[in-house]
């Protein structure tokens, strides 16, 4: 490392925002479903801006929870127990600049011989508290779409081979949307337990490189500083 000459300091370096866990905890009042959830907390920025990053992860997380709780669950089966939600978040990228969280979702439903696993994801701007979204990583929607998808299926196929049910076609970004994070390496895709492969599959997911997306990176966007 070079040395900085006589009387000029260095910059200083931003820290990451800290990311503590919160237990969700919720039942049924018939027991008809339990849940418990480890919801990630943000701390270590402005107060304004922790607080819009937090309720963007509650509406999340609370997104998640109903979509189980109020899907029409049956009452507890005979011998067995109330259906369940464990969810659970692992981080994918936490910087000063962008915070990415991956979200896992196991539910049980009563009586059913396995369990079911769902991702969620959500990305967000540690300047301002602002919910990233997907779209907002691209210059060209159009060409990157037609890159994502292809490079998201050749890297499925090394992984998955014949198990691979998907012809690799996306209408729009939508299909991409529901669970993707951003990593060093290039942003990550995850799907549902039985969308893009066997249930024994468990979730697909693969991460499309950087350098196969320079081109249509936007690079005043979230994004931009991994194609500079």
């Amino acid at each position: 490392m070079t040395p900085l000459p006589s009387g000029v300091t260095p910059e200083p370096t931003l820290a990451p925002p800290t990311i503590t866990t919160f237990l969700v905890e919720s039942t049924a009042l018939d027991n008809r479903w339990k849940v418990t959830f480890k919801k990630p907390v943000i701390g270590g920025v402005p107060d304004a801006v922790a607080s819009k990053m937090n309720d963007a992860i509650t509406a999340k997380v609370n997104q998640l929870i109903s979509a189980f709780t109020e899907g029409g669950l049956p009452a507890v089966a005979s011998g067995d127990g109330p259906s369940t939600l464990e969810g659970d978040y692992a981080i994918a990228f936490n910087t000063a600049t962008i915070v990415s969280l991956r979200f896992t979702v196991l539910t049980y439903v009563t009586g059913a011989a396995h369990p079911s696993g769902q991702p969620g994801s959500i990305t967000l701007l540690v300047s301002s508290g602002a919910t990233v979204g997907l779209t907002d990583l691209f210059s060209d929607q159009a060409k990157a779409l037609t890159t994502v998808a292809s490079q998201f299926k050749s890297e499925l196929t090394k992984t998955l081979g014949a198990d691979l049910t998907w012809d690799g076609k996306a209408s729009s970004f939508d299909f991409f949307s529901k669970a993707w994070v951003i990593t060093s390496l290039g942003p990550e895709f995850v799907f549902a337990q039985g969308d893009l492969a066997s249930q024994a599959a468990g979730m697909p997911s693969a991460t499309v490189p950087w350098s196969a997306l320079k081109s249509v990176v936007k690079a005043s966007g979230p994004a931009g500083e991994f194609v500079k």
